[in-house]
């Protein structure tokens, strides 16, 4: 069975873990197993800000199809024929389209169940990491709601306001990441045995 390679990349807050294997998926290729509805917290918000991808974040707030929070935005997935739903950023050869910088946690972490990835010894010294950016993230996630709260203003009253204050309190607090983070390395790669046949592409 062809290896599975699994990408580890250190990118402070916006670290990821990526996979080749949505490509050969050996599920379903039409609907993969990407079937939530994908949700950008403030964080997310501060990070497109600061990133020249206003046009993407923009993009979101347009979509008819995105359920908008005081501190949240949710992209419904899609209601198949079939009754299941899946993802509106998946694609059947590809997985999801969205460059891995733009989707959300939940999304830049989750790996296809058959790679079993933390059972191999190799990932386990990444756990620490994991656990430590989900903590940051919902902290500041948290102190950036809360000054959209002082200020009166969130993402569905006063939208412009908060944009703007989430876009400078993001880049000044995002500099005050974990040193946890500067004890990994910027990539490290991975082959793994996949647990199924992966079909050929």
């Amino acid at each position: 069975m062809e290896a599975i390679e699994v990408t580890f990349h250190n990118a402070g807050l916006r670290s990821s873990i990526e996979c080749n294997m949505c490509s050969r998926c050996p599920r379903d290729r039409v609907r993969g197993c990407c079937k939530i509805s994908p949700v950008f917290l403030l964080t997310d918000i501060g990070f497109f800000l600061n990133n020249n991808s206003i046009g993407f974040l923009k993009s979101l707030f347009k979509s008819p199809y995105a359920e908008i929070g005081d501190n949240y935005l949710k992209v419904k997935a899609i209601k198949g024929v079939d009754g299941r739903r899946y993802c509106r950023f998946h694609h059947p050869e590809i997985g999801c389209r969205l460059p891995i910088l733009y989707r959300n946690t939940v999304c830049r972490q989750f790996l296809c169940p058959e790679v079993s990835l933390w059972r191999d010894s190799r990932a386990k010294r990444w756990a620490a990491f994991w656990l430590r950016l989900q903590e940051e993230e919902i902290i500041l996630n948290q102190a950036l709601g809360r000054e959209c709260q002082k200020n009166n203003c969130s993402l569905r009253f006063r939208q412009n306001a908060c944009l703007e204050l989430i876009k400078n309190l993001y880049r000044e607090l995002s500099q005050n990441t974990s040193p946890l983070f500067n004890s990994y390395p910027v990539t490290e790669v991975l082959l793994l045995t996949p647990r199924l046949p992966v079909k050929s592409k």
